[in-house]
């Protein structure tokens, strides 16, 4: 019988500890081990091109002449490679805790071999999310809309590794992270200013280069 995710972060970072060792819920376990231990071998692949991505994303939008709509999402875009990090950031990095959350949908870019005839950069609405506990584990849940997207996080030092599933408007029900590998999704999550924060989800299946979810405290 598989463990679940919860279980399997105690087990190791148990194993990892000494007796002097204090576990804080929603602290930085500094261990990759667990969600090593869950992503697919195929998602493993997608996460390692996280910064092919964001350059196929740039170069969709460069193409088109939409820069100044990617400049407009702000902060939650990360400067090209080599620019200074933006103005503001501060040196101490803080992950989200369990509670209220406004978030929207960004997508970047145009998925390989699709037709583009969209626009390379599409915001949704902004709409209440939620960070859940789960454990000494985080749950993220979206609103309904025409996708929602629902899954855990998990600690990988300075970030949280997203591994979840995607449901579209109208469906009812839910699937685990690697139950339908069509419905798989897998992302990073990183501070992006003070109570701001964006989950990248590279080489979607559906659509895009590039889906971000943007999340900022309530």
């Amino acid at each position: 019988m598989a463990r679940s995710p919860v279980l399997l972060l105690l087990a190791l970072v148990l194993a990892g500890c000494t007796k002097s060792d204090n576990l804080r819920p929603y602290a930085i376990v500094r261990r990759a081990d667990v969600w090593q231990a869950v992503i697919s071998d195929k998602d493993r692949g997608r996460l390692a091109r996280l910064s092919g991505a964001w350059e196929q994303a740039r170069a969709d939008i460069g193409s088109a002449g939409a820069d100044a709509d990617l400049a407009a999402l702000g902060p939650v875009v990360p400067p090209p490679p080599g620019a200074p990090p933006p103005a503001g950031m501060t040196a101490q990095i803080t992950m989200p805790g369990p509670g209220a959350y406004r978030c929207r949908t960004i997508r970047l870019g145009w998925r390989q071999g699709s037709a583009r005839d969209v626009p390379p950069v599409q915001a949704g609405a902004w709409a209440p999310c939620t960070l859940a506990a789960d454990g000494i584990l985080l749950g993220l849940e979206t609103s309904p809309a025409p996708q929602r997207f629902f899954g855990t996080l998990y600690p990988d030092v300075d970030r949280l590794i997203f591994l979840g599933s995607v449901a579209l408007e109208g469906e009812m029900g839910r699937l685990r992270y690697g139950e339908d590998g069509d419905r798989d999704q897998l992302g990073v999550l990183e501070m992006v200013a003070p109570g701001h924060w964006r989950i990248a989800m590279p080489w979607p299946r559906w659509s895009a280069r590039l889906v971000l979810i943007e999340l900022r405290s309530a």
